[in-house]
């Protein structure tokens, strides 16, 4: 594979990608419009106009002229329910019954944009949000915020910005904060604070609103158990004390309070999953006027309830889209009548939205309950004079409320699957175009077919008839009933038309090229000839645990306990090489694999470079077949080497099975570091003791000793500069962890607030580092004519890791710093001892490489649940919100393990091609492109696997909560590798 297909594939895979992303996450099919209070006309009641005046005044004035909304963002449950919780203010309020206090269920994904609509408009948002969430715009969909401006409402707002961008023209005053710059626990609360007193003294408002963001900020940087999270509940408390306080005193107008988390927080400070941490939050409702005193537990309802229980509260029309129920506990003071009036609005605004998602609502279970229940409720209602007991009366209507209430339900469940339209013609052709790139793929890295098999000639004859049938299958789904992306007509969509349907025929043209090709040439063929023709123990066990480990995501357990997949396999490979060591070293074969002994294929080297793209299959064919895993060297081969050579790697056999057992033993060690998955989160961990405030002490000594033993390590390979500015990075990194309180201050150095400053320090180490030979390779062109230099490569891939290194370990959590050491140090003993001892061809080596990387991507305590992700991760060395930089550096902190391992595999291959060759660069091109090669095909099986399952899958029950996030993780690692490999390419092109 040369570079220019390689990047071919990654882009279509992108694009492809892309497509399939738009259309399994639609946009919801809500009402258009917003909801009047006409809309809840008395037809039901067979038209007796008469009966109209009776009704309307059985209907109370709003129970409270005014609102005060508290959002304490992941404020989770067992912050307030737990007996020991700090904000003794809500308990004394329950207490005297004052307070009526709910659980509330949360729907994943746990952000607070689809969050924030949900307890506006009463709906339930997708899980494309997740991804909106970080560019929120204006809401269009009918929510209570609107309806409280129709209805004249005053509405004042103060916190997170994105309550401003879903609603710029909605408040009289506002002042936003960012949500995302999560380092920042303190002013971005004091900044709301600050408005409450004067707000509540002017007492101009009808609505306000506080979005308190310092609970979640602390979260995402130190977890639920930090010793920071009691003095912030503390705050929280105080905060709603003091405002009930203030509407005590003013009992001319009667003012609700309401105290409510958007979503929870896991055990490790994030949030977006599905545990029951993030997804039950405590819901509040406070007044002076209540009297409500109950023995009983704690009521759960859902957070959708929260708009249709405002809504009547505060005499507003119910939000047209709105799937939520009206709390009857809430309605105090309302009598039986008026509740089951009431709940009648509530069942007929959810059979609306039911009646415009689905044409077949006459025969929905709910509906026609429903439809019951209001001859029911019109009989009771007239049955008022007939006799009947009071009581018996009252009993009645008790009785019908709770059947509208299973009605409203029914009705609700039924929306909620069918909200979503699939574009399946879309998914249908992303799914089976990716499947083509795969095959071709495959195909060409184990077949390598001659450049002459696919001439263009061939090529066009044989792609008409294929592009042809694909575009009159194309046009007729289009003219049918199709109506998805890929037929639009106006001009973004005939482009994104044009692209898609260039790839697919493109490789459907391309897999018919290559079975014709390989039909042809059937009887002349020994048998493959490309990177996997020869096959070996090592390079066959990697490849097929590659295709199982793909093969296992199609189980939901397997996906939520991936880590454990990977902890096996690095196991497995690593016994698997001390055993092939011990018997190449038994059988007293050398197998060591130094630059100076490395496989010579002399037919090539005096290959000029402006011939390479003529020859490149030729070469890659000689290359890869010296360089197979065979476990050993060819017998006349071996007799080429010195005696001296066999003398010294006999000497030395025993160093690569105790370096191979040591990287098993660290193994061990890393996957205890941090709890992950789902089964045994729970479980303590090294991670979990060491953030323990009264550890600090050891978690300080522990991260200067690993920086210390990280510097020695890498102390060997590197110039004197490239030396001095790596400890200087090292060094910073450890006084930023002092500055930010992580760690003990020994030698009293200079603390600054953050310590932005001395991470932005770091980031210019990591950036002189990395550029420092080609600024000195730059400096000697100017001198004599700059001509390419081995060594520039070798030492710019070495500046390359020690960045890589610096850049991890600044962004890790403090806890994680000694984690990712020990990964440098298995990566050190399998670079300098264990791959020195054995044969391994590119292939080989990148799967190799590329376990080790998802390893390290679990032991950083990463899952395949978007909780895991350490957001506070994308604000180090920022002091304000760029969203390409936050999102860069997170994607950064999150693959660090993988990242670190390939650039770690492209410095080991570099050093391995011989400098004093003359086609240096054409072999370490050769090389380039087998690994790229070998990573597209890595990133293509599990794209085309998974998206096909998740189309199958797609009414799963844990469709929303365990595959979709497992998609986007894919998609991330796509693009990053992707990325990598399209930079190597272009570098080793132009011979830096």
């Amino acid at each position: 594979m040369d570079s220019s297909y390689i990047a071919y594939k990654f882009t279509c895979m992108l694009l492809l990608y892309a497509v399939f992303l738009k259309s399994f996450f639609p946009i919801r099919n809500g009402l258009p419009g917003f909801s009047e209070k006409s809309d809840f006309s008395f037809e039901i009641f067979n038209n007796n106009v008469s009966f109209y005046p009776e009704m309307h005044s059985t209907l109370k004035q709003p129970v409270f002229k005014k609102m005060v909304f508290i959002l304490i963002d992941a404020l989770r449950a067992d912050f307030v329910f737990n007996k020991q919780s700090p904000m003794t203010s809500l308990q004394d309020l329950w207490t005297k019954g004052k307070l009526i206090r709910y659980i509330a269920r949360v729907h994943p994904p746990t952000v607070t944009l689809p969050r924030i609509k949900a307890l506006t408009t009463g709906s339930i948002p997708g899980f494309v949000d997740v991804v909106l969430n970080f560019g929120s715009s204006e809401l269009h969909e009918d929510n209570i915020i609107d309806q409280m401006k129709r209805a004249g409402k005053r509405v004042m707002f103060y916190g997170d910005d994105t309550w401003i961008k879903l609603f710029p023209h909605h408040f009289v005053e506002s002042d936003g904060t960012t949500s995302f710059f999560v380092t920042d626990y303190t002013e971005v609360d004091n900044n709301v604070t600050r408005h409450v007193l004067p707000a509540l003294q002017a007492g101009q408002f009808d609505v306000l609103i506080l979005h308190y963001l310092g609970l979640d900020h602390i979260g995402h940087l130190a977890g639920p158990t930090s010793s920071l999270v009691p003095p912030k509940l503390r705050e929280m408390d105080s905060i709603i004390r003091d405002i009930y306080q203030h509407v005590e005193q003013n009992t001319e107008v009667d003012t609700l309070i309401v105290v409510c988390g958007d979503h929870g927080m896991s055990d490790q400070g994030g949030h977006g999953g599905a545990t029951p941490s993030e997804t039950r939050v405590p819901l509040l409702l406070l007044s002076p006027r209540f009297t409500h005193h109950t023995d009983e537990g704690t009521q759960e309802v859902d957070q959708v309830d929260v708009p249709p229980t405002l809504s009547v509260l505060l005499d507003l029309p119910i939000p047209r889209n709105n799937l939520g129920l009206i709390i009857d506990d809430a309605l105090e003071g309302f009598s039986t009548e008026e509740k089951v009036m009431l709940l009648w609005k509530n069942a007929l605004q959810v059979s609306k939205v039911l009646k415009y998602n689905n044409p077949d609502c006459d025969i929905d279970e709910g509906y026609v309950e429903f439809q019951r229940l209001s001859k029911a409720h019109h009989d009771w209602l007239m049955s008022r004079t007939s006799g009947m007991s009071n009581s018996d009366w009252l009993a009645e209507g008790d009785k019908i409320g709770r059947r509208y209430i299973k009605a409203i339900n029914i009705m609700s469940e039924n929306i909620s699957s069918s909200l979503i339209q699939y574009d399946i013609y879309s998914l249908i052709v992303a799914v089976v175009t990716q499947w083509l790139i795969l095959a071709t793929l495959g195909l060409d890295l184990y077949l390598s077919p001659s450049p002459k098999g696919r001439s263009l000639s061939n090529t066009i004859v044989l792609s008409i008839p294929v592009t042809l049938t694909i575009l009159l299958g194309h046009v007729m789904v289009c003219t049918t009933s199709s109506s998805g992306q890929l037929c639009r007509t106006d001009p973004s969509g005939l482009l994104l038309q044009s692209l898609i349907l260039s790839v697919v025929c493109g490789s459907a043209a391309e897999l018919v090229v290559i079975f014709v090709w390989f039909w042809s040439t059937r009887k002349t063929k020994v048998g493959p000839s490309g990177q996997w023709g020869v096959s070996c123990p090592l390079g066959v066990g990697l490849t097929l645990g590659t295709v199982s480990h793909t093969l296992s995501l199609l189980s939901s357990s397997y996906v939520e306990e991936e880590h454990q997949t990977w902890y096996y396999y690095t196991v497995t490979v690593h016994l698997a090489i001390v055993v092939l060591i011990l018997r190449t070293c038994s059988s007293g074969v050398v197998t060591t694999h130094r630059p100076v002994q490395q496989p010579d294929p002399t037919q090539y080297q005096d290959l000029p470079d402006d011939k390479y793209s003529t020859n490149h299959r030729e070469i890659e064919q000689k290359y890869s077949n010296d360089y197979k895993d065979t476990g050993h060297i060819d017998r006349h081969k071996e007799k080429e080497r010195t005696d001296k050579d066999l003398e010294q790697v006999k000497g030395l056999h025993g160093h690569p099975v105790m370096a191979a057992i040591l990287v098993l033993v660290l193994c061990r060690v890393l996957r205890t570091w941090n709890q992950t998955g789902n089964k045994w989160l729970e479980i303590p961990d090294v991670g979990d003791w060491l953030i323990r405030s009264e550890n600090k002490c050891v978690l300080s000594v522990l991260v200067g000793g690993a920086l210390s033993v990280v510097a020695m390590v890498k102390w060997a390979g590197q110039s004197c500069i490239q030396r001095f500015l790596f400890v200087l990075g090292l060094c910073f990194i450890y006084w930023y962890r002092v500055s930010t309180g992580a760690v003990d201050n020994p030698f009293q150095l200079l603390s600054t607030h953050k310590g932005t400053w001395l991470a932005q320090l770091v980031f210019v180490c990591i950036g002189l580092c990395m550029l420092h030979p080609l600024i000195a390779s730059l400096l000697r062109g100017l001198q004599t004519e700059r001509k390419p230099n081995p060594d520039e490569a070798i030492s710019f891939c070495v500046s390359v890791q020690s960045g890589c290194i610096l850049l991890v370990l600044l962004l890790s959590k403090p806890h994680n710093v000694a984690m990712f050491v020990m990964v440098v140090i298995q990566e050190h003993l399998i670079d300098s001892v264990v791959l020195r001892h054995i044969l391994l061809s590119p292939t080989t080596v990148t799967l190799y490489y590329l376990w080790m990387g998802m390893a390290a991507f679990f032991y950083q305590g990463n899952s395949n649940s978007i909780s895991t992700v350490d957001v506070s991760a994308g604000y180090t060395g920022l002091t304000d919100y760029q969203p390409v930089l936050v999102g860069l550096l997170i994607a950064l902190s999150t693959y660090g393990g993988p990242v670190f391992w390939l650039v770690s595999l492209v410095k080991h291959l570099t050093a391995t091609v011989d400098i004093n060759h003359i086609s240096f660069y054409t072999r370490l091109r050769i090389l380039i492109e087998a690994v790229c090669g070998t990573l597209c095909w890595s990133r293509a099986l599990p794209l085309a696997v998974y998206s096909g399952l998740v189309t199958l899958q797609r009414h799963h029950l844990f469709v929303w909560t365990v595959f979709s996030p497992k998609l986007l993780y894919e998609g991330v690692l796509t693009i990053l590798l992707a990325a990598f490999s399209i930079s190597c390419l272009f570098l080793v092109k132009m011979k830096i």
